[in-house]
């Protein structure tokens, strides 16, 4: 599976490196939480990689991911984590390459049928600078968990 996110920002974490939000819902919907499927995805780097000072290796984790899939207005909530090698920073865009991170089902309503526990996520992701909407996305995860 292959997410089809059209919003992906960037923000400074609490106590992180940063955090990258994507989602595939209209951000008109997802303020008025008027629909019925879509993902929100949360990246939560907790620290950034550096040759030589830190542990570089498969097994290492430095991202957090929360994955959250809305299907016909049931709700699972993934959760996981693994290794991104980084650059940018959350005030310039931030640009993840994930490597063979493992996420599982954490939370689900009971019409929510889970077709992806265990999962891999690898990939690249590139995002904006933006508060705002990084809050309005947060936002909308918090009410579905």
């Amino acid at each position: 599976m292959t997410p089809r996110c059209t919003t992906v920002v960037c923000t400074e974490g609490f106590a992180n490196e940063g955090d990258v939000w994507l989602t595939d819902i209209p951000l008109e919907q997802l303020t008025s939480g008027t629909f019925t499927s879509g993902q929100i995805i949360h990246l939560q780097v907790l620290w950034t990689p550096v040759a030589g000072k830190t542990p570089l290796v498969p097994t290492s984790t430095n991202l957090a991911i929360e994955y959250i899939i809305v299907s016909n207005g049931e709700v699972g909530v993934y959760g996981g984590g693994g290794f991104g090698w980084l650059s940018g920073t959350p005030e310039t865009g931030m640009h993840v390459k994930i490597e063979d991170a493992t996420v599982a089902i954490e939370a689900q309503a009971n019409g929510f049928t889970d077709l992806l526990t265990p999962a891999t996520l690898v990939g690249t992701v590139s995002s904006v600078p933006d508060s705002t909407i990084a809050r309005q996305i947060a936002t909308a995860a918090e009410l579905l968990r």
